[in-house]
């Protein structure tokens, strides 16, 4: 366990060296896109810099042109190459998780609107075929109402979860227009608010198991818990009082762990839907909160450890949002809950010395082996790892601050088996073929060996080359027709479709 004291003077010096080249991006910056000969693909540059060893697995992140453009849910390796490249789509809470034993990646996409959503749960396995669907309707029992009503969705999740629990459930967030007394805040005692509810949802059935909204258990979750100015909010249906914007759910036994983003609040909930406690990043809540362990508008909370004395959780501590002056360094936070003397006490912050950010919105903190953490830093488009002793061993960028972002972030062991066959063009340059070729998804092919001939029944072998990232350049001989087979891996002896050289060039 780290210690935060020593910790945090040894993580200042250790970072405080650390080069800044890639890190001074600003919006006048024009990022690097990566285009490639064999397919249309085009994917922002992910620049890696490591000072020390990395724990093992892909980088997984949905890089998202502006505040709210379409992405594409990615893959990357550790030296920056790109793996995969999924659907344009408008995007949120990917990550890669496990389902009935076997790795699959699930992201929300659908409608988005500034700071949530009405969409759906694609889940995709490892051959980046779509398996299941997770939808949440609106019922006569329970509607949704929108700022956009009467205008209605196929499915109602909200942008901010996708959680798998080993049940083989999954944990959402939807939003819900519904009207409130808000005269404790200074507004109107007939406001709107949109309100906060998590599902849990069978992932195969789309059966809701569990239900909760944050209206509902008002006085478990009060308004004065709040650090989101009304400022005129909550007057009519298009503008709510937004009360109090979930955005993450882990299920720990029978219980959830919630946070909310606006009431800078983590909280659990038990199976019957009471809330068990209430952790207030400023004003303590149920807690007695030290100084050093304040937080605000906060992200991704999870639990490391948890027994009936103690609760160890993380945090991916923004500091700042859109109602804020972002000044306020972002950090990656664990605390120790003492439930006995209710006391909050500091484990450990990390955060990049040589490099600060200061994110408004989203952002994850995932746990990683050997007491490895893995920070991704929301609408800074920004990874961080950091080993057991609290020092920056990798610092990965993909675009300029405010220009490109991502929800979360995650590092993952993964095995890409792709239905599609390998991409390929031939081109004709100073007397030679020069053939590329790609496979998007495919992560362990070890060479590619190129067929060509002057006809397309007279194909041999003319030279193997190994895979060099996620595109191989290899010159051959002059040739009229080329075909690229893969060596190696799942996919061995995948043969690409036959071109023409100088097509497409």
């Amino acid at each position: 366990m780290r210690h935060a004291g020593s910790f945090l003077q040894t993580s200042s010096l250790l970072l405080a060296a650390v080069s800044t080249t890639w890190a001074q991006s600003t919006d006048s910056v024009s990022w690097p896109i990566e285009t490639f000969r064999s397919t249309e693909i085009a994917a922002p540059v992910l620049n890696v810099t490591k000072h020390g060893k990395t724990e093992p697995g892909y980088l997984f992140f949905s890089p998202m042109m502006g505040s709210h453009e379409k992405g594409n849910p990615a893959i990357y390796s550790d030296d920056g190459q790109l793996v995969w490249q999924g659907p344009m789509v408008n995007t949120s809470a990917y990550q890669p998780q496990m389902l009935d034993g076997e790795p699959v990646l699930a992201y929300w996409n659908g409608a988005d609107i500034k700071g949530f959503g009405f969409g759906q749960i694609t889940i995709l396995n490892s051959s980046y075929q779509v398996i299941h669907e997770v939808t949440l309707q609106s019922t006569d029992e329970h509607p949704f109402v929108t700022v956009l009503d009467p205008q209605t969705y196929p499915s109602y999740i909200d942008i901010h979860e996708s959680q798998f629990t080993d049940d083989g459930t999954i944990l959402v967030t939807a939003v819900n227009v519904t009207q409130m007394d808000l005269s404790s805040l200074g507004g109107p005692s007939d406001a709107w608010v949109q309100d906060a509810l998590f599902y849990e949802i069978d992932i195969k059935t789309n059966e809701v198991l569990f239900r909760w909204s944050t209206v509902e258990h008002v006085s478990q979750m009060p308004l004065s818990y709040s650090e989101l100015p009304i400022d005129g909010k909550g007057g009519s249906k298009t503008e709510p009082y937004e009360y109090p914007h979930l955005n993450s759910v882990a299920k720990y036994g029978d219980s959830y762990l919630v946070s909310s983003r606006y009431m800078c609040t983590i909280f659990m909930v038990d199976k019957n839907g009471d809330v068990n406690w209430r952790l207030h990043g400023q004003k303590g809540g149920d807690f007695s909160l030290m100084t050093e362990a304040s937080f605000c508008f906060q992200h991704d909370a999870r639990i490391d450890e948890h027994t009936d004395d103690a609760i160890v959780l993380h945090m991916h501590n923004n500091e700042n949002s859109d109602v804020t002056t972002p000044t306020t360094l972002t950090t990656g936070l664990t605390l120790r809950l003492d439930m006995k003397t209710k006391r909050v006490s500091v484990v450990g912050k990390v955060w990049d010395a040589a490099d600060p950010v200061y994110a408004e919105s989203q952002g994850s903190f995932q746990a990683l082996d050997n007491d490895h953490i893995l920070l991704q830093h929301g609408a800074v488009p920004k990874l961080e790892e950091y080993d057991e002793n609290g020092a920056l061993v990798m610092r990965a960028r993909f675009g300029p601050d405010n220009d490109i972002q991502s929800y979360r972030g995650y590092r993952f062991p993964w095995v890409g088996r792709p239905k599609t066959q390998p991409a390929v063009a031939a081109c004709p340059e100073k007397g030679k073929t020069a053939v590329y070729v790609s496979w998007n998804g495919a992560t362990d092919v070890q060479s590619w060996k190129v067929l060509a001939g002057s006809e397309s029944d007279q194909l041999r072998t003319v030279k193997t080359s190994v895979r060099n990232g996620f595109e191989t350049r290899i010159a051959v001989e002059e040739a009229k027709m080329v075909m690229v087979q893969a060596v190696g891996g799942v996919g061995d002896g995948t043969k690409s479709q036959m071109v023409s050289v100088g097509d497409g060039c």
